[in-house]
Protein backbone atom coordinates (compact mmCIF):
# COMPACT_ATOMS: atom_id res chain seq x y z
CA UNK A 1 0.00 0.00 0.00
CA UNK A 2 1.31 2.83 -1.34
CA UNK A 3 1.54 6.03 1.92
CA UNK A 4 2.93 8.58 0.35
CA UNK A 5 -0.18 10.16 -0.76
CA UNK A 6 -1.53 9.65 3.12
CA UNK A 7 1.95 11.01 4.37
CA UNK A 8 1.20 14.21 2.07
CA UNK A 9 -2.36 14.63 3.26
CA UNK A 10 -1.28 14.38 6.75
CA UNK A 11 1.42 16.85 6.16
CA UNK A 12 -0.62 19.86 4.52
CA UNK A 13 -3.29 19.08 7.82
CA UNK A 14 0.09 19.73 10.35
CA UNK A 15 0.59 22.83 8.05
CA UNK A 16 -2.71 23.97 7.84
CA UNK A 17 -3.11 23.22 12.01
CA UNK A 18 0.46 24.97 12.72
CA UNK A 19 -0.41 27.89 10.27
CA UNK A 20 -3.84 28.84 11.31
CA UNK A 21 -3.17 28.14 14.60
CA UNK A 22 -1.66 31.23 14.74
CA UNK A 23 -4.22 33.40 13.15
CA UNK A 24 -5.54 35.12 16.04
CA UNK A 25 -9.35 34.40 17.30
CA UNK A 26 -10.31 37.36 17.76
CA UNK A 27 -9.10 37.95 14.02
CA UNK A 28 -11.03 36.17 12.88
CA UNK A 29 -14.39 37.31 14.85
CA UNK A 30 -16.25 34.25 15.02
CA UNK A 31 -16.05 33.15 11.78
CA UNK A 32 -15.11 29.32 10.62
CA UNK A 33 -12.17 29.21 8.13
CA UNK A 34 -14.37 28.19 5.12
CA UNK A 35 -16.41 31.54 6.08
CA UNK A 36 -13.09 33.52 5.65
CA UNK A 37 -12.23 31.49 2.45
CA UNK A 38 -15.42 32.71 0.80
CA UNK A 39 -14.53 36.51 2.17
CA UNK A 40 -11.39 36.28 0.62
CA UNK A 41 -12.27 34.74 -2.30
CA UNK A 42 -15.04 37.51 -2.80
CA UNK A 43 -12.36 40.37 -2.27
CA UNK A 44 -10.02 38.39 -5.10
CA UNK A 45 -12.69 38.23 -7.73
CA UNK A 46 -13.75 41.28 -6.66
CA UNK A 47 -10.32 42.58 -7.96
CA UNK A 48 -10.12 40.79 -10.91
CA UNK A 49 -13.14 42.26 -11.97
CA UNK A 50 -11.98 45.73 -11.50
CA UNK A 51 -9.15 45.48 -13.17
CA UNK A 52 -10.94 44.00 -15.97
CA UNK A 53 -13.69 46.41 -16.24
CA UNK A 54 -10.31 49.14 -16.49
CA UNK A 55 -8.90 47.26 -18.74
CA UNK A 56 -11.78 46.93 -21.32
CA UNK A 57 -13.16 50.12 -19.91
CA UNK A 58 -16.48 48.87 -19.32
CA UNK A 59 -18.44 49.54 -15.88
CA UNK A 60 -17.77 47.53 -13.02
CA UNK A 61 -20.73 45.12 -12.11
CA UNK A 62 -22.54 45.43 -8.35
CA UNK A 63 -20.28 42.75 -7.31
CA UNK A 64 -19.91 39.16 -8.12
CA UNK A 65 -22.71 36.93 -9.13
CA UNK A 66 -23.57 34.24 -6.48
CA UNK A 67 -23.43 31.58 -8.83
CA UNK A 68 -19.88 32.86 -9.96
CA UNK A 69 -18.87 31.71 -6.69
CA UNK A 70 -19.94 28.68 -6.67
CA UNK A 71 -18.13 27.97 -9.79
CA UNK A 72 -15.19 29.27 -8.57
CA UNK A 73 -14.72 27.63 -5.43
CA UNK A 74 -16.68 24.34 -6.80
CA UNK A 75 -19.32 24.29 -3.38
CA UNK A 76 -23.32 24.24 -4.18
CA UNK A 77 -25.25 27.45 -4.89
CA UNK A 78 -27.30 26.19 -1.48
CA UNK A 79 -23.40 25.66 0.22
CA UNK A 80 -22.65 29.38 -1.31
CA UNK A 81 -26.05 30.85 -0.39
CA UNK A 82 -25.66 29.75 3.16
CA UNK A 83 -21.86 31.25 3.62
CA UNK A 84 -22.75 34.24 2.07
CA UNK A 85 -26.00 34.13 4.25
CA UNK A 86 -23.94 33.78 7.75
CA UNK A 87 -21.22 36.81 6.00
CA UNK A 88 -24.25 39.03 5.81
CA UNK A 89 -25.80 38.43 9.29
CA UNK A 90 -22.21 38.96 10.50
CA UNK A 91 -22.37 42.53 7.98
CA UNK A 92 -19.64 42.01 6.33
CA UNK A 93 -20.59 41.06 2.71
CA UNK A 94 -24.07 42.74 1.30
CA UNK A 95 -26.43 41.23 -1.44
CA UNK A 96 -27.78 42.81 -4.24
CA UNK A 97 -30.64 42.34 -6.51
CA UNK A 98 -30.60 43.01 -10.48
CA UNK A 99 -32.36 45.70 -11.23
CA UNK A 100 -32.85 43.99 -14.90
CA UNK A 101 -33.15 40.37 -13.66
CA UNK A 102 -34.21 39.93 -9.77
CA UNK A 103 -33.35 36.42 -9.88
CA UNK A 104 -29.13 37.31 -10.33
CA UNK A 105 -28.16 38.21 -7.56
CA UNK A 106 -24.43 39.67 -6.63
CA UNK A 107 -22.59 39.69 -3.52
CA UNK A 108 -20.15 42.47 -2.56
CA UNK A 109 -17.99 43.63 0.43
CA UNK A 110 -18.98 45.70 2.84
CA UNK A 111 -16.28 48.15 4.25
CA UNK A 112 -16.56 45.80 7.82
CA UNK A 113 -15.53 42.77 5.56
CA UNK A 114 -12.72 44.56 3.32
CA UNK A 115 -11.32 45.87 6.96
CA UNK A 116 -11.44 41.97 8.18
CA UNK A 117 -10.25 40.30 4.91
CA UNK A 118 -7.35 43.33 4.81
CA UNK A 119 -6.87 42.29 8.58
CA UNK A 120 -6.62 38.73 8.48
CA UNK A 121 -4.67 38.77 4.94
CA UNK A 122 -2.08 40.74 6.47
CA UNK A 123 -1.39 38.67 9.96
CA UNK A 124 -1.61 35.18 7.58
CA UNK A 125 1.35 37.17 5.19
CA UNK A 126 2.96 38.15 8.14
CA UNK A 127 3.40 34.39 9.40
CA UNK A 128 4.49 32.73 6.40
CA UNK A 129 6.93 35.88 6.02
CA UNK A 130 8.67 34.42 9.19
CA UNK A 131 8.47 30.90 8.29
CA UNK A 132 10.27 31.78 5.22
CA UNK A 133 12.90 33.94 7.09
CA UNK A 134 13.13 30.71 9.33
CA UNK A 135 13.38 28.22 6.62
CA UNK A 136 16.05 30.63 4.41
CA UNK A 137 15.86 31.36 0.71
CA UNK A 138 16.97 28.74 -0.93
CA UNK A 139 14.63 26.10 0.83
CA UNK A 140 11.87 28.51 0.19
CA UNK A 141 12.15 28.61 -3.21
CA UNK A 142 12.47 24.91 -3.69
CA UNK A 143 9.40 24.46 -1.50
CA UNK A 144 7.49 27.24 -3.93
CA UNK A 145 8.51 25.30 -6.98
CA UNK A 146 7.29 21.51 -4.75
CA UNK A 147 4.30 23.27 -4.05
CA UNK A 148 3.94 24.65 -7.65
CA UNK A 149 4.88 21.59 -9.34
CA UNK A 150 1.85 19.86 -7.03
CA UNK A 151 -0.38 22.46 -7.87
CA UNK A 152 0.56 20.93 -11.54
CA UNK A 153 -0.06 17.14 -10.55
CA UNK A 154 -3.16 17.89 -8.94
CA UNK A 155 -4.71 19.47 -12.38
CA UNK A 156 -3.26 16.73 -14.62
CA UNK A 157 -5.27 14.44 -11.82
CA UNK A 158 -8.40 16.52 -12.76
CA UNK A 159 -7.72 16.70 -16.76
CA UNK A 160 -7.52 13.22 -16.70
CA UNK A 161 -10.62 12.74 -14.62
CA UNK A 162 -12.21 14.95 -16.62
CA UNK A 163 -11.73 12.71 -19.74
CA UNK A 164 -13.77 9.94 -18.45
Amino acid sequence: MNTQGHELFEAFHRIKKASMGRIHKSLLQNLKPHEFFMLSTLKKLLTEQAEEASNHQTDIPPGIKVSELSRVISISMPGVSQTISTLERHGYVKRIASKKDRRLVYVNLTDSGEQLEADVSKSCYQIYNEAALLLGEQDTQSLIYLLDKLTGAFDQIDHNQSDY
